[in-house]
């Protein structure tokens, strides 16, 4: 992202030209990046923003990404990071996430309570939720939330596949609910597959604990109560629903091939060609990156990308290398230049 772009979008934020799902998304940004959302709820709305302000100021002063017309180079300094503390990953997802709105890859609906995204694209989109959790939305997925969540529990629905990063709160658990199950969440990361045009759905479990149950069940109706007869799942274990003899078989040493994408693992390159970029995120993650165009292939990228996960990484690539991505069949990801 350019110095034009944070300037445009930080100028519309001081205007008060947002849409109130922008308006939102940049406090739930800024509430999570100082994580002490007591403290900011004492604060008036001009004194928070007063401070958002001075705060985006600062990160835009130290974006020195330089353009090199003919090597066609991007270099990103150390700082540009999409981990927990990194604050302007917080802008260029925002950005992006903007940008497909505008194409219409993202439906965003906000109703009087509850939000409703969609992904219509090929790309993963993440969306922050009011806690602090984090949503991964594959391609042909969809996600409702509530604007503020109940002190009980933490509801949310989805439809389609999709990878959560649930922030922890014993005491407040985070419910999903889709087509065929729910699925009861203690604090975790793990992915749920499950739409109407299946018969089966799937919840996998990276980091964490989570419950699940049969949609319209008893444990569904007893809401935050964990009940005995819930699957219970610890990390690198998997549950599937079989709508056609209505069963869970549980996997206790599930594989976790399909969930490498997900994980946070460091990275860095030096004037590295794209295709040698390439090579390295197939053996990290486990996924097929394919590159149209031999131009694109010979662009080059100085970078440190510590602590993303691999979407992370494609959002990171698209915006400082004008490029984009889609995934295809069987996850093959494509990288093709914007047009």
């Amino acid at each position: 992202m350019t110095n034009e772009q944070l300037a445009e979008l930080m100028e519309k934020y001081r205007k008060g030209t947002c849409t109130p799902e922008e308006a939102a998304i940049l406090n739930q940004w800024y509430a999570s990046y100082q994580n002490k959302p007591d403290m900011l709820n004492t604060l008036s709305a001009a004194e928070r923003e007063q401070i958002q302000l001075r705060m985006y100021k600062k990160i835009s002063s130290r974006i020195t990404i330089t353009n090199e017309s003919k090597t066609r180079k991007r270099i990103i300094p150390l700082w540009l990071k999409v981990g927990v503390a990194a604050a302007l990953t917080g802008f260029v997802l925002l950005f992006v996430w903007n940008r497909q709105t505008a194409n219409h890859n993202t439906t965003a609906i906000v109703s009087e309570n509850w939000a409703n995204i969609s992904n219509n694209g090929k790309n993963i989109i993440k969306q922050d939720l009011p806690d602090g959790s984090s949503v991964w939305l594959k391609p042909g997925s969809r996600l409702s939330y509530p604007k503020a969540f109940a002190k009980a529990s933490r509801n949310v629905k989805m439809q389609g596949e999709a990878f959560f990063e649930v922030a922890k709160n014993p005491q407040c658990p985070f419910i999903i609910e889709s087509k065929h199950i729910i699925t009861k969440v203690w604090g975790t990361s793990f992915s749920v597959l499950d739409n109407y045009n299946m018969q089966k759905a799937t919840v996998t479990v990276l980091t964490g604990k989570v419950s699940v149950s049969k949609t319209g069940s008893e444990a569904h109706l007893a809401g935050a109560k964990l009940l005995a007869s819930e699957v219970v799942l610890h990390p690198k274990q998997q549950v599937v629903y079989s709508e056609a003899d209505n069963s869970f078989f549980a996997n206790r040493n599930a594989d976790m091939g399909t969930m490498n994408l997900w994980k946070h693992i460091d990275l860095s390159f030096k004037n590295e060609k794209l295709t040698g970029i390439a090579l390295v995120l197939n053996q990290k993650f486990g996924v097929q990156i394919k590159i149209e165009g031999e131009k694109l292939k010979n662009s080059s990228m100085t970078a440190d990308l510590t602590g993303l996960n691999l979407p992370e990484v494609l959002e990171v690539l698209k915006t400082s290398m004008n490029i984009n991505y889609e995934i295809a069949e069987d996850d093959l990801i494509i990288l093709k230049t914007t047009n």
